[in-house]
């Protein structure tokens, strides 16, 4: 006799989303690549018009700590908002300490690089992302503010990192900026966030099809999101 077995509700889950990742591994994306190569103020542009994702990330995440059940999730959804709003101190929230890093490099570079406004695109992708959010249950919102932001946000930012430091053009002015911002997201601080989500997720994932399709979906429109920001991120 032979039995025949399937994959669990997780394990399917788990398959989903391997399936669903961001396209492509960012350490060979050819929009994060060219970030080495651009001019000085077109890498500005790019870093400021990230810093508005930086700033409705933390909007969003405080949307999710409010509509998602206590838990285990919950716990760590709270402890990664309070710690992107600042630890209590709004003036050291992770939107304020990437303008930090802005403005040093502005002032580097003469001061006249940073136009202080959003892009239209990047306006209209964030207003979409947000009305997405809030149109959907709460586990499409827990794929996409959750899991989506720190599973796929981590990886994007390091490679970033990685092409900034690769520049030659900066190799004197880093050591001279504030890079806080970079120490956090490109350090053991996400990469513990990301691990623990994972684990977070998998309880909510529980042996609930109706929850894994939920959260798949919210997964799937967060990466949709990050790969239409890198698309306009290559057109400034």
């Amino acid at each position: 006799m032979v039995f025949t077995t399937y994959p669990s509700i997780k394990e399917s889950f788990w398959q989903a989303i391997d399936t669903s990742k961001f396209s492509g591994n960012p350490a060979e994306d050819s929009r994060l690549q060219s970030l080495r190569n651009i001019s000085i103020p077109e890498l500005v542009k790019v870093l400021e018009q990230y810093s508005y994702v930086t700033k409705i990330h933390v909007q969003s995440l405080n949307y999710v700590c409010n509509v998602v059940s206590p838990g285990k999730l919950k716990v760590l959804l709270d402890e990664i908002h309070f710690e992107e709003a600042g630890d209590g101190n709004p003036e050291d929230s992770h939107y304020n300490l990437l303008k930090l890093f802005l403005f040093g490099l502005n002032e580097q570079f003469g001061g006249t690089m940073l136009t202080n406004k959003i892009n239209p695109q990047v306006d209209a992708l964030i207003a979409k992302y947000d009305a997405d959010l809030k149109s959907h249950p709460a586990h499409v919102a827990i794929g996409m503010a959750g899991m989506g932001t720190e599973c796929i946000c981590g990886p994007i930012l390091e490679e970033i990192w990685a092409q900034v430091q690769a520049r030659k053009d900066l190799e004197d002015i880093l050591p001279q900026l504030n890079l806080e911002f970079w120490d956090i997201h490109t350090g053991e601080i996400d990469h513990s966030h990301a691990l623990r989500m994972r684990n977070a997720i998998d309880g909510e994932v529980g042996e609930s099809e109706e929850s894994a399709e939920q959260i798949l979906q919210g997964y799937e429109l967060s990466v949709k999101f990050w790969d239409d920001l890198l698309d306009i991120f290559v057109t400034l």
